[in-house]
């Protein structure tokens, strides 16, 4: 880690394990946010302009919708990945993929000027801001699109999260115990940049001491490169990797949360495919999906 002031919030002992991360994330509950307006007993008053109404927190799910093509028995969309990459995804029609949603993936290490470099995940969080807030005040905000907000409920030695806005997508980085330097925070959040594309997709790119995992990228036997997952709101989900050997990967495997572990999985013609849900879904899945890339 590098050296410099450690942000106070973040005190705690250091875990160095990071794998429980992306469990960590996806264990936050979503809270249904209420306006709650206060009793006036005073004498009522002239209206001389509406009073604008407060708000709650957008919860719509944080995620896009690709258009799939097709009759029949077969559909068919194009996807985009967080490095860019694109392709092309063939399926059976009842396994009504496009309605899932889908939600980027990355991973990126922080140089440590010659000590330990940070590694963390990046992950989109099923209701954004509203999941991540749950119901609780910001820490702080560190740029005008980067904000840090308090772990996961019921998560004493978690970490602290930052939130990333990208137009209408958020990505949520997961701290360890230990917490970063406000340094650290201020490299994350100047150096990790998004762009969406014409169907929605977000896109990332990094520059400085910050660097991105690249496809098919092993650490500690997880995949860590870039990735699509497609559902989560349901038990139903399929992860997609681009991974330039498959015969390489080594039994590899992603990490979700407990609420959607995965049942199986393959890799074939330059993809890592992993599928949660019911036994038919998930044989379907592997079996019938077929991902090309353009």
């Amino acid at each position: 880690m590098a050296t410099g002031q450690v942000d106070v919030l973040e005190q705690g002992p250091r875990r160095p394990r990071w794998v429980g991360i992306v469990v960590l994330v996806a264990l936050v509950a979503v809270p249904i946010i209420g306006i709650l307006a206060g009793r006036d007993t005073s004498p009522p008053l002239p209206i001389v302009s509406p009073a604008p109404t407060p708000s709650p927190i957008n919860v719509t799910p944080n995620a896009v919708y690709p258009v799939a093509s097709g009759t029949g028995a077969t559909r068919m969309m194009r996807l985009t990945f967080p490095d860019g990459s694109r392709a092309e995804i063939t399926y059976p029609a009842d396994l009504n993929l496009a309605s899932l949603g889908a939600r980027p993936y990355a991973s990126g290490t922080l140089a440590g000027n010659g000590e330990m470099d940070e590694f963390r995940p990046l992950t989109a969080p099923l209701y954004g801001e509203a999941e991540t807030a749950a119901g609780r005040p910001m820490i702080r905000r560190l740029t005008g699109d980067v904000t840090v907000w308090p772990g996961p409920l019921g998560m004493d030695n978690a970490g602290s999260v930052m939130l990333f806005t990208f137009g209408d997508w958020r990505l949520a980085l997961q701290d360890e115990p230990a917490g970063m330097t406000f340094e650290q925070r201020l490299a994350w959040a100047k150096n990790l940049h998004g762009r969406l594309t014409p169907d929605g997709f977000l896109t990332l790119s990094a520059r400085g001491p910050l660097q991105l995992s690249q496809p098919g990228e092993i650490r500690d036997g997880v995949l860590v490169g870039p990735q699509l997952w497609l559902g989560g709101l349901s038990r139903r989900m399929l992860v997609l990797a681009p991974i330039p050997d498959c015969d390489r990967s080594g039994g590899a495997r992603v990490v979700l949360d407990p609420r959607h572990t995965i049942a199986e999985s393959t890799c074939h013609d330059g993809f890592y495919l992993a599928a949660a849900g019911d036994e038919a879904f998930v044989r379907s899945a592997l079996t019938d999906v077929r991902v090309r890339p353009l």
